[in-house]
């Protein structure tokens, strides 16, 4: 089946890139309605034009690299040449290497079999008679300067054959390698598959400007006790994360820890001033917001602690926490 190329991977490549091609968009404008972002339709139209693409193109370079290996083999019966034959069959094969080859790669590998097809033609018009000479004398010479003029019209072809199907397969490899590539990459699933949803605020669920930042703190506040909570806002403290809901603030640790949780309305006052960095070095100040409550914790403590390194971080931090008690007040 070789002698027709691939015909049936070629049709299932092109009916998945024409799925892709229908699906995606499609997938992408109703994420856009639930969304309210635009940014999903194109994201679709994008994956979905660039799958039907390379569908299409590797599905015709696997056919013609089919179509070129089997002229190369049923050519180099023809040469009439057993040991140039066996030669090349035993010669490695780029289709042993699947998706890995590139477009580069395959013109290497492509310039080396012309150039090898042309020494080999050229090389066999004298060794062929020779060869024959020896064997079965003036006949055989005579033979031998037959075969090594058929060799040197048909190796180079076969050489230019064989550059052409490692060729079409350094393309179908770029192209799905490129597939993978952009399913795999953090960065593109982030933006084409696992892009956050869109943050709501407050609790009325506010609808404002699409911020990757405070879709992530909303995605991440989902897997934590705030998860039937709304969305506030946010404050990212270096290595940890202050996450607001319309009821509390929590406090993640680099690790996903939760470190701290106080409803705002237990708060009495917020303030920010220098304190101690920690008990080891107790010299060291940096900046802490010093949250102050309304009756002590099960632990007798009556303030909270929550240091920063810089004051931009600890005033911004008090300025939400003071935002969060001024709501839920209002609620009362």
């Amino acid at each position: 089946l070789s002698f027709f190329g691939n015909p049936v991977g070629l049709i299932r490549g092109l009916g998945d890139g024409v799925s892709d091609f229908v699906n995606e968009p499609v997938k992408g404008l109703k994420r856009s309605v639930e969304e309210l972002d635009p940014s999903f339709v194109v994201d679709g139209v994008a994956r979905g034009t660039g799958s039907l693409a390379r569908h299409t193109v590797g599905g015709f370079a696997d056919t013609a690299s089919l179509l070129t290996e089997t002229f190369s083999k049923n050519m180099a019966v023809l040469t009439l040449d057993r040991k140039y034959a066996q030669r090349r069959d035993k010669a490695a094969s780029l289709r042993a290497d699947g998706g890995t080859v590139t477009v580069v790669e395959g013109l290497e590998s492509g310039v080396v079999k012309l150039l090898r097809g042309v020494v080999e033609g050229v090389s066999g018009v004298v060794r062929a008679p020779m060869r024959g000479a020896e064997k079965r004398g003036v006949e055989g010479f005579a033979k031998g300067i037959g075969k090594g003029l058929l060799g040197l019209l048909v190796k180079p072809v076969i050489g230019l054959s064989d550059a052409a199907t490692d060729v079409m397969i350094g393309v179908k490899g770029s192209v799905e390698g490129a597939g993978e590539r952009s399913q795999t990459n953090p960065s593109a699933r982030l933006r084409d598959q696992l892009r956050p949803r869109r943050a709501f605020y407050g609790q009325d669920r506010a609808i404002r400007q699409y911020e990757l930042a405070d879709a992530t703190a909303a995605a991440l506040m989902m897997r934590t006790r705030l998860a039937t909570e709304q969305y506030l806002s946010h404050c990212d403290m270096g290595g940890r994360v202050a996450l607001m809901s319309v009821r509390q603030a929590l406090i993640i640790g680099e690790d996903g820890q939760e470190l701290l949780v106080v409803k705002f309305k237990q708060i009495a006052s917020i303030e920010v001033r220098r304190v101690p960095g920690s008990k080891e070095d107790p010299q060291k100040m940096v900046w802490g917001v010093l949250i102050f409550l309304n009756k002590p914790r099960n632990n007798g403590s009556e303030i909270e602690v929550l240091t920063c390194e810089e004051k931009d971080i600890a005033m911004e931090l008090a300025a939400q926490l003071k935002r969060g008690i001024s709501l839920a007040t209002s609620e009362e």
